[in-house]
């Protein structure tokens, strides 16, 4: 019987596209963008305003800020990216690795802190 070619010695697996965060301006795999409405929903944001955020800097947007903040303040990539509460984030989460996604703990002055989730 011919022995078949062993096909997995060819196998490549395919190329992970990266895209970029646009707060931390790090290059992150494809699967931890998330899209951020710059102003919430629940406070009249559209669709068109969203912008691509790694996983991290969206939960910490979310962690550091109520929605009313983000509608009132925070609009922007602009205000975000000078955010006083997000600033050692920032400096933190770019000397990361890129691939990995992390743990985020609400504020504690966030104003549903302490509020339990079910």
């Amino acid at each position: 019987m011919p022995r078949r070619p062993n096909r997995v010695a060819n196998f490549s697996p395919p190329l992970q596209s990266n895209s970029t965060c646009a707060l931390c301006q790090r290059q992150v795999p494809e699967h931890l963008i998330t899209l951020h409405h710059l102003k919430p929903r629940e406070k009249g944001g559209k669709a068109e305003h969203r912008t691509p955020l790694c996983k991290p800097c969206h939960k910490q947007i979310h962690a550091t800020y109520g929605n009313t903040d983000l509608a009132r303040v925070y609009d922007s990539l602009e205000a975000l990216r000078a955010a006083p509460l997000l600033q050692p984030f920032l400096k933190w989460i770019r000397k990361q690795s890129p691939d990995r996604n992390f743990k985020t703990i609400r504020a504690k002055d966030h104003p549903h802190h302490g509020r339990r989730r079910y």
